[in-house]
């Protein structure tokens, strides 16, 4: 199998402290070659860093690729001053901004804090030239609008994509890849596995969003990135595309996007 990627996990989250090195290990053996690791709050970023840190052997372990940002699902953490530090902590190496994005699946409170977070982080992401990563429940419409407005061209991807096509085609015209992972391996996500099927391979990257979003055949337990590779055969079931020509071109995908080599 070629070397798969994990576009969207959250590896220094504390649900994984106990088996973090065996998962880690066990993702590499069996030929996972890089993570993407997403920042969602000031506070955190120094707790993932120093897992980045610590699990940095390529020989033992997946490349942990860091993203940092401000997650509109924490603003009741966020100041702006963070974005001065969001500044400095990206200039730490850096592959992409995110974890941002809008969310309005439980209010409007924040709304428009979140607006104003989210063009900034854009602002920030193009004066460096660097995709973002992008969190939109219920805002998808919102969030394009945005983008385009802004026009931002370093594009990024649609992480844990849950609009419809017409809404994914306009992310895909602004430089977006979509993100597809557990969600879609359950038989009655009939309208995600439309769009999984129309869109074409050049436009799709897989994740896991670990510890959250667990696929259908390991729905009772936090996420793994060790699922991913279950995942996407099924994914591949789905599109009825063979595996190893959809997981090499997700993998040219985001390393395309992201411009690096692993």
């Amino acid at each position: 199998m070629s070397a798969l990627i994990d576009s969207h996990c959250h590896i220094d989250f504390p649900q994984f402290d106990a088996d973090r090195e065996s998962i880690l290990g066990r993702c590499r053996q069996k030929g996972m070659s890089a993570i993407l690791v997403p920042g969602v709050s000031r506070s955190q970023w120094a707790r993932m860093s120093a897992t980045l840190d610590q699990f940095n052997d390529a020989e033992r372990f997946p490349r942990l690729l860091p993203a940092y940002g401000l997650h509109p699902c924490f603003m009741g953490e966020h100041e702006i001053d963070h974005l001065t530090n969001l500044e400095t902590q990206l200039d730490t190496g850096a592959v992409a901004v995110g974890e941002i994005g809008l969310d309005t699946f439980h209010g409007e409170a924040t709304y428009d804090a979140q607006v104003k977070l989210f063009k900034a982080q854009l602002a920030i992401a193009a004066e460096r030239s660097l995709p973002v990563i992008i969190h939109s429940r219920k805002t998808q419409d919102q969030v394009i609008k945005l983008i385009r407005d802004q026009g931002f061209k370093s594009g990024g991807i649609m992480h844990a994509f849950s609009g419809s096509l017409q809404q994914a085609q306009q992310a895909v015209e602004q430089g977006f890849l979509i993100g597809f992972g557990g969600a879609a391996t359950y038989d009655r996500a009939n309208r995600l596995r439309r769009i999984l099927k129309a869109l074409p391979r050049e436009a799709i990257v897989f994740e896991t969003d670990a510890p959250d979003i667990p696929p259908c055949f390991d729905r009772e337990h936090p996420n793994s990135p060790l699922n991913l590779f279950r995942i996407v055969e099924i994914l591949a079931e789905v599109r009825e595309d063979p595996v190893e020509d959809l997981l090499a071109c997700s993998t040219k995908n985001v390393l395309e996007l992201l411009n690096i080599a692993v």
